[in-house]
């Protein structure tokens, strides 16, 4: 064992690797060069001879991410949650890419999910150290039992009202121009997911059969199939068939920004915060879309989870509907209760029933 004090206190481990006396941290993949006490060398020392005596690799975070999400040998099924994968690992890579993996533990993670805004990366960092684990480049999986909390998305939150979504069609078409009010429009009374009018070309739409062919996406940086990997049919309603009838045809696809390209999310993100800002909207564009067009299929033209479902391209039977989507109304169901008693008994109530607050 070498261990030294210098000058200045602290204190420096070096080991023998190689045919050659270099420092703990080089084997460590810390690039420590020193340490406060004579203790915290001696540990480094010692994990670092065990690390040589098992013929360990030192194998850094960067030089793993890189073959992680290349190599076909860790692809999952879906090309899309590759990319997502990808995408959620590679900030995590380019801030600790020079540490080796067994380094990261929890002060790394720590560190790491510090503010709040990062717990969407964990799932598929967990998946990366998981796989890492296995190939025994790494010790243990510290995004693994991190007892962080996931929220219930927008399941108990209620989508805008249809009164709410024509304010954001109209004030988009004042701050963002006709071509996002009417992507707006089309995604609120259709539930097309963004990414699928991002791509949508005037071709797939048929005004004689009020349909729209979903064909494909467009999601990071690229056109692929729609999610689930199949093409579908969805409705051309009333207000998307009028959105889409009063645009000029400037360009292939239906939905164009003004340099004449189809819309993805980042240039629509500036567009979005202008509109909700001009009707002080604080939800989700998810929300205020997607999810609007199933709770308003639900509650008020009041369609079967099933026919919601086949509409917005699920492929569960309508469970997705139920549980999510749907938003069911609780008043309004109460109401069709009670309606449908007094229709079939042909009794009518003495005076107008008063319209009960909800239970908190």
């Amino acid at each position: 064992m070498t261990l030294s004090k210098l000058p200045s206190g602290r204190w420096r481990a070096r080991i023998w690797r190689d045919g050659r006396d270099v420092p703990v941290g080089q084997v460590l993949g810390t690039g420590a060069a020193s340490y406060r006490t004579k203790g915290d060398a001696k540990d480094a020392y010692d994990e670092a001879r065990r690390l040589l005596r098992r013929g360990g690799e030192l194998v850094t975070v960067g030089d793993f991410w890189r073959r992680w999400t290349t190599d076909p040998m860790f692809a999952r099924p879906k090309d899309s949650t590759n990319r997502h994968n990808t995408e959620r690992t590679r900030a995590f890579a380019e801030r600790y890419g020079k540490m080796a993996l067994r380094q990261v533990g929890r002060a790394q993670v720590g560190e790491w999910l510090a503010g709040g805004t990062r717990s969407g990366t964990i799932p598929a960092l967990r998946a990366m150290f998981n796989d890492a684990v296995r190939l025994e480049l790494a010790d243990r999986n510290p995004f693994a039992s991190l007892g962080v909390s996931r929220t219930k998305g927008n399941r108990d939150v209620r989508p805008p009202s249809q009164e709410t979504v024509w304010e954001l069609v109209r004030a988009a078409r004042k701050v963002a121009g006709p071509s996002f009010a009417a992507w707006l429009q089309v995604a609120a009374f259709t539930g097309m997911r963004p990414g699928e009018l991002d791509a949508l070309r005037w071709d797939a739409v048929d005004f004689g059969a009020s349909r729209v062919l979903v064909a494909e996406q467009f999601q990071h940086g690229q056109f692929t199939l729609p999610k689930n990997g199949r093409r579908r049919w969805a409705p051309l309603t009333a207000p998307a068939r009028e959105a889409l009838v009063g645009l000029a045809r400037e360009s292939e696809f239906c939905f164009v920004n003004l340099r004449g390209e189809h819309w993805t999310a980042s240039s629509r993100a500036y567009h979005w915060k202008a509109t909700r800002a001009a009707v002080d909207y604080d939800g989700t564009l998810y929300l205020a879309t997607r999810h609007h067009a199933g709770a308003y299929m639900t509650n008020v033209l009041g369609l079967s989870a099933e026919d919601v479902a086949i509409a917005l391209g699920h492929t569960d039977g309508g469970y997705l509907v139920r549980t999510l989507y749907g938003h069911r109304d609780a008043e309004m169901a109460l109401d069709r209760v009670v309606n449908a008693y007094e229709e079939r008994s042909n009794v009518r109530p003495l005076s107008p029933r008063p319209r009960h607050e909800r239970a908190s």
